[in-house]
């Protein structure tokens, strides 16, 4: 590996000496952070000529530990100086880590993690912050059918973010690069979210994660993966040791007595989710009266003038489980905080599931996900990405069995993706979904239906896809197999649910073990007899949805176009690379819809 710049080494001795501060600790003897350029051919490009990755410094095993972090020591925005204010706005997910993260930004030196964000670069140059001239290289791709929607979204999230700068002004500083007024700059921390949230746990959702967002992905190629407890407490974040959860057991018990006969003495103790601050009702009804009349109250993690009143940051107290009355002795004690308080808020642990030879960079896994969420989520895709999928509108689709069938089945099955669209979403799309759902960025499915946390999934902009090496998603081989069933049979399930709900998981289970088989190298018929042991599905419909699924992936082939939209590799290196990964994206997407067309072609004969 090159060694860093000047520039850079600074800035990676700044990062590990905030690291080393904030209690993050890794194997040194194992792994070391380097800054430097990756090669391009095939590989992530999610480090920067200024960024970061890792190496490993001798061979890595199976189950190795490499880091620890502390979760005192995320940004989320449940544990935010202005966690409170988002409490108060009922705001969260991607939009509250986002304005979170431009506080800390726009304190500077003054903000707990400084060391950390000065390490990270300006904005990750994702396909929303690329310029229109760049954006025409995704044309036809499932990328570019969400930057629109996106740009959309974000424009009414900084809407509502103005909106909480009117209510609190004192609060939002434009200062040391940050200015709230400014559509560019929360644009650049939004895309600065998108590339590098994870998920830490119930109560702090997605959060930016020091260290854990210097590894970079491999698509089927990762070393480490990042282990976490998840169920915390809801009131504080804390895994053990909390107030809450000791008040929690005492009022199980105290149930407990009162069902066996109990005095039911301790039956005030189920009442700390009303007084966790550890005051009595009537102190809170008092302190209420008090401040009737007084106009806007701010958060109590912020004064009038927008400061903070306490230290609220790595190794301090969360601020949902910081009270307003703590002494200074208070602040001395969370100031040198224990190893064990630490471990309360628990920890995230990098751990080793694939060896890793010395010399080789170590990679994190983002997810099994395709190259068009890659790109528009982190700003790469690799080459080979086993995980590769080609969204299929609906309304072609819908297109599909009205040129097959009849306009009114067509209508029928409009009526059944709309009252049975979840059970359609690829599966893919729904890891995405399930792994994403506190996350920025916004894109919506072709049906209107906003995914649950507004990034891409794999099937960028509808219910339906077409996956490597070349098979149409479960899903959609099972709708059209219904679409194109006997009119006996599509009566039947169309107008029952429970007939529907008993039909859909036979029909794509029996998909799921035809298009397993076929990649197994299966004959076509042999395929279809081993999947179809039940009898399930006519050979004659099988034929169709193939010869159907074909055709769609032809129709979205076109849709896709050629490359003479690439033109010619600009020489200047951002919009070089912007070249490369749209390159790279539409020669992903068209391998997977040429190995459908060239394997469907085969099979359909076979079958009709």
């Amino acid at each position: 590996m090159p060694e860093a710049r000047p520039a850079a080494a600074k800035t990676l001795a700044a990062l590990l000496a905030w690291l080393q501060e904030n209690k993050v600790t890794f194997n040194e003897e194992a792994i070391a952070i380097v800054a430097r350029r990756p090669a391009r051919s095939g590989s992530s490009n999610i480090v920067s000529a200024d960024g970061f990755g890792v190496v490993a410094q001798r061979d890595l095993i199976e189950e190795e530990p490499l880091v620890v972090i502390p979760k005192s020591a995320v940004i989320s925005p449940a544990t935010s100086a202005l966690a409170n204010v988002f409490e108060d706005e009922e705001l969260g997910g991607g939009l509250a880590l986002t304005i979170a993260v431009m506080y800390e930004l726009a304190l500077g030196t003054a903000s707990p993690w400084h060391g950390y964000l000065q390490s990270l670069p300006r904005c990750a140059d994702i396909p929303l912050v690329w310029d229109a001239e760049s954006r025409k290289w995704l044309a036809g791709t499932d990328v570019a059918k969400c930057v629109t929607k996106d740009e959309e979204n974000l424009h009414d999230d900084f809407g509502v973010l103005q909106r909480l700068i009117a209510d609190h002004p004192a609060m939002f500083r434009s200062q040391n690069g940050i200015s709230w007024d400014s559509f560019a700059c929360f644009l650049d921390v939004s895309s600065l979210v998108s590339s590098r949230a994870f998920m830490v746990d119930d109560y702090r959702g997605n959060s930016m994660v020091p260290f854990a967002d210097i590894f970079n992905h491999l698509s089927a190629g990762a070393n480490v993966h990042i282990e976490s407890e998840e169920a915390v407490c809801m009131m504080c974040g804390k895994e053990y040791g909390c107030e809450h959860l000791e008040a929690s057991d005492d009022s199980d018990a105290d149930d407990t007595d009162e069902e066996s006969g109990g005095d039911g003495s301790g039956s005030e103790a189920g009442s700390w989710a009303e007084d966790s601050d550890g005051s009595d009702g009537d102190g809170e009804e008092d302190d209420e009266d008090e401040s009737e009349g007084e106009g806007e109250q701010m958060p109590a993690l912020i004064d009038e003038n927008g400061d903070p009143v306490c230290s609220v940051g790595p190794g301090s107290a969360s601020a949902g489980a910081r009270g307003d009355g703590a002494s200074d002795d208070d602040d001395d004690d969370e100031a040198s905080m224990s190893d064990e308080e630490y471990m309360m808020d628990g920890t995230l642990d990098m751990v080793v599931f694939k060896p890793c030879k010395a010399g080789r960079e170590v990679f994190n896994t983002y997810g099994d996900h395709g190259s068009a969420y890659l790109l528009h989520r982190y700003g790469f895709c690799d080459a080979n990405n086993p995980f590769d999928s080609v969204s299929i509108d609906s309304a072609d689709v819908l297109q599909a069995v009205s040129a097959a069938v009849s306009e009114k089945r067509a209508t029928g099955i409009a009526t059944i993706i709309d009252k049975f669209g979840h059970m359609f979403v690829p599966q893919r799309q729904a890891d995405d979904d399930a792994s994403d759902s506190d996350s920025g960025g916004d894109c919506e499915s072709d049906d209107g239906e906003a995914e649950d946390d507004g990034t891409p999934s794999d099937s960028a902009t509808g219910a339906f896809a077409i996956n490597a090496p070349g098979h149409p998603d479960t899903g959609l081989a099972t709708l059209l197999a219904l679409a194109l069933s006997d009119e006996a049979v599509f009566e039947q399930v169309a107008q029952s649910d429970d007939v529907f709900r008993h039909f859909f998981p036979i029909i794509r289970g029996f998909w799921a073990a035809f298009q397993d088989r076929l990649d197994a190298g299966a004959p076509v018929a042999s395929a279809f007899r081993a999947a179809n042991k039940d009898g399930a599905v006519k050979k004659a419909t099988v034929g169709m949805v193939c010869r159907a699924a074909l055709h769609l992936a032809e129709k979205r082939l076109a849709q896709l176009g050629d490359d003479t939209v690439l033109g010619s590799k600009p020489s200047d290196r951002l919009h070089g690379d912007r070249w490369e990964s749209a390159k790279q994206l539409r020669a992903n997407e068209r391998l997977v819809l040429q190995q459908c067309v060239k394997k469907y072609k085969k099979i359909v004969p076979k079958l009709l």
